[in-house]
């Protein structure tokens, strides 16, 4: 019997329905409020039973709800093994909270929440509302992303005020439904669209509460602090401050009311609201209970006077400061903020009347009327904060100050002089402007159709920018890339840029470099300069890892396909190695060139040392060999699961020059049903045959994108872009070549008075499979770190190929 396969999946544990039972009784009164309809022989058509009298063993359980099956077999792990290890553990807590067990309660605090977090999403309303949240999931698939969803909402959760209300003193009893963790939001009734199945209110929302009956006689209500303190002066259906679904944070597992008891009526009330969230079944130990419509008098906000907490709030908010035995410390704020980054980031003099051609409240640099005009305030990114193009010139200004460059300076002075003072201090400035609390979300630039954006999935070097993204700016509008400074916070100090400078100044003087040629750019809007979300976020750090490390599990990619990254790393060896000192340079050509003669070494020395004084990214600054010299040098670019993550929040497309990420992209983001639609053949082709001039000089191709040049290769594109995103009855193939053909011709002609200087020719690969680029990893980043409201996938990709580019960049 023990190997016996468990097929009645409880979505609402029998243990957690026994507390709803009175003293003595052994069934509850079962409601089911949508009745199935029987059509009988002689074709009256009769209603079931709606209400009946079972035990908890009948009751808040489907058939295979959380089976899975491998051809004829049938794997019932997810209910024995998970939910058999949550419930054990939940089970003990739900008790404690509801008996007052302090002792109890703080060893078990943080299994309540992970049960109610569980417990939210494993109902076959929690199930849809995941479903609803993915293009298609199948059923091994539901229960993969519920287990990586069940976490999403205890932050939250665990940082507001945690009330425990009683109705010992009502004749009236809390009932149990089908969907037991209930949210409620004044603003937010049932009927609204933000709620039409399977929805809930977002639990962000400031005025967005938590209920759950613990059982029959006490309730737990979350309210966010915001709301508790000041109801009256909230908008409910903003965010609340430093909204987050998954992040640390440290809370007192002792703070919680629980003064008031309830009367008949707010009872009553609540349960109102627990039915009315309910998706179908409801049961309770008196009949009456289960039609509290028939009792309650007031509206939906009226809920709202019996949810909210009114005594002892001081237990809540509050800074804390931790120290510890190796002399570190930790600060937070009373929203999970680690930092005062949100009073110095904070937007001096917020505008909020703009005229149409005033500049754009959110710091694009853009007029009102080409940024945020048309995007409803809720959509918008934040006015409030410094957004990441200023984050960007203020980095820039701060470099420039540090290094002396607006002082006179020039570059070959930064490379004789850059101290490890000025290492830790840029490093220091660009920690400061991207804290652990940033809330990437309310910054990054919104789609938009009037601008074709693309993500670049490569790697941000100096030595390769012209090639692989400002020589691609004439025809596309906005590139995404990653930031090449790596973030001090989370690294041990032996390997931090701040602790340990001396061994990050060759690869400081690079990313100074990339962030000078890139400023003008950044300035006009053209690139969005963005650091990885795992560089100060170490959870989506972590989650993005896992998932390529799982992505790229027996996966070697060959050599070929890592494009220009294997000659980028012999250059910095070679650069490396003409920085030793001359005696060191002689004992190496000694050591592997015996055959040569002391002249010839000579020679060579000279020669290697004539090439350092005119190279722009060599420090002139003898590197000790050996350890006391080490450079910490790496390529900065984003993972496939970052790029699809900023890709899809941004809208935009992903474009590589690695073949290697082509591949991955294509094996792990395109549905193995979805190949690419054969109508987009002509256009790919009619792509492919376009040699686009890729000038290698930042400033020519500045001039030539202020001029508004090569402006048909770039409408062409945004109508390619929008094409991929309209299904593919309505392509019109012959449309979009014959635009190509133009703009190429216009392209050709408009190049030809542009001054020549060292150009490569580079040539496009268009992927456009059915369905977009998609990856439920990916969907799951966009849930809980991305806090997305609605999830469109990815619509095309591009692989450039760039004719002899190792050679001639490196």
């Amino acid at each position: 019997m023990h190997n016996q396969v468990t097929r009645n999946n409880h979505y609402v544990p029998v243990w957690y329905q026994r507390g709803f039972l009175e003293p003595g009784q052994s069934q509850l009164h079962y409601l089911d409020t949508s009745p199935e309809q029987k059509v009988l022989a002689d074709g009256r058509t009769v209603t079931m039973n709606a209400l009946h009298k079972w035990g908890p063993k009948n009751c808040f359980y489907e058939y295979d709800l959380y089976s899975t099956h491998f051809g004829t077999m049938v794997n019932d792990e997810v209910e024995k093994y998970l939910f058999g290890s949550i419930d054990v553990r939940g089970a003990r807590a739900v008790r404690a909270f509801a008996g007052g067990d302090t002792g109890t309660m703080h060893d078990s605090f943080q299994d309540f929440f992970e049960y109610l977090d569980a417990q939210k999403l494993r109902t076959p309303k929690g199930l849809d509302w995941i479903k609803s949240r993915y293009p298609t999931l199948s059923q091994l698939q539901l229960m993969r992303e519920m287990q990586g969803l069940r976490l999403m909402h205890c932050t939250m959760w665990t940082e507001g005020v945690r009330e425990i209300v009683t109705a010992e003193e009502s004749d009236v009893k809390f009932i149990v439904t089908d969907h037991p963790v209930t949210i409620y939001n004044a603003a937010l009734p049932p009927t609204s669209p933000e709620c039409s199945y399977p929805g809930d209110p977002l639990i962000e929302l400031v005025g967005s509460q938590t209920v759950f009956a613990l059982d029959a006689n006490t309730c737990l209500i979350l309210t966010h602090l915001e709301n508790a303190q000041e109801p009256k002066a909230s908008d409910l259906t903003a965010p609340r401050t430093h909204a987050r679904y998954r992040g640390q944070s440290l809370v007192r597992t002792d703070a919680f009311i629980r003064k008031r008891k309830l009367s008949r009526d707010e009872v009553i009330a609540i349960n109102h609201l627990l039915k009315s969230c309910a998706r179908r079944y409801l049961a309770a130990a008196n009949q009456e209970w289960l039609y509290p419509e028939t009792s309650f008098a007031g509206g939906w906000q009226d809920i709202a006077k019996v949810l909210l907490p009114r005594d002892d709030l001081w237990r809540f908010g509050g800074e804390i400061y931790v120290g510890y035995a190796d002399g570190s410390t930790h600060y937070q704020d009373a929203f999970g903020r680690t930092s005062d980054a949100h009073k110095y980031l904070q937007r001096k003099n917020r505008q909020s009347d703009l005229g149409p051609n005033d500049s754009c409240g959110c710091g694009s640099g853009r007029k009102f009327k080409h940024c945020c005009k048309v995007l409803p305030e809720a959509d918008r990114p934040s006015w409030d904060v410094y957004g990441i193009r200023e984050r960007n010139l203020m980095l820039t200004r701060a470099v420039q100050d540090i290094l002396g460059l607006t002082a006179g300076k020039s570059w070959d002075d930064v490379r004789r002089e850059l101290s490890d003072e000025q290492v830790k201090r840029i490093h220091e400035a660009f920690g400061s402007l991207w804290p652990e609390d940033t809330d990437l979300t309310e910054l990054l630039p919104r789609a938009t159709r009037n601008a074709f954006r693309v993500v670049y999935l490569g790697v941000a070097d100096p030595r390769t920018v012209e090639a692989t993204v400002l020589g691609w700016l004439p025809y596309f509008d906005e590139v995404v890339l990653a930031h090449p400074f790596i973030n001090p916070l989370r690294i041990k100090p032996e390997f931090s840029p701040t602790k340990s400078p001396s061994q990050h100044k060759a690869q400081t003087l690079k990313n100074v470099l990339l962030l000078l040629i890139l400023e003008p750019y950044i300035r006009s809007g053209y690139v969005h300069l963005i650091p990885d979300p795992g560089d100060f976020n170490p959870l989506f750090g972590t989650s993005a890892l896992q998932m390529a490390e799982a992505r790229t599990a027996g996966w070697k990619p060959d050599q070929k396909s890592m494009g220009l990254l294997d000659a980028l790393a012999k250059d910095d060896h070679h650069r490396l190695l003409r920085q030793l000192p001359e005696n060191s340079l002689r004992q190496w050509f000694r050591q592997h060139m015996s055959q040569a003669s002391d002249t010839e070494i000579e020679s060579a020395i000279a020669h290697m040392k004539t090439e350092l004084a005119v190279d722009p990214y060599a420090l002139l600054q003898s590197i000790e060999p050996g350890e006391a010299g080490a450079q910490f040098l790496y390529f900065k670019g984003y993972s496939l699961e970052a790029a699809m993550y900023l890709a899809t929040l941004t809208g935009s497309a992903i474009y590589t020059d690695v073949e290697a990420h082509w591949q991955q992209l294509h094996l792990h983001a395109v549905q193995t049903d979805r190949a690419v639609i054969g109508s987009w053949t002509p256009v790919v082709e009619s792509l492919r045959a376009i040699d686009f001039p890729i000038d290698m000089n930042a400033q020519t191709l500045y001039e030539v994108r202020q001029a508004g040049r090569l402006g048909d290769m770039r409408a062409a594109i945004r109508w390619l872009a929008e094409a991929a995103r309209q299904s593919s009855d309505q392509l019109r193939p012959d449309h979009l070549v014959l635009q190509f053909t133009k703009a190429a011709n216009a392209m050709n002609g408009q190049w030809a008075s542009v001054p020549q200087t060292l150009r490569l020719i580079g040539n496009v690969e268009l992927s456009v499979p059915a369905g977009g680029f998609e990856r439920n990893d990916v969907r799951r980043l966009l849930l809980t770190f991305g806090r997305a409201k609605t999830v469109h996938s990815i619509p095309l990709a591009m692989l450039i190929k760039l004719e002899a580019a190792a050679a001639v960049i490196v």
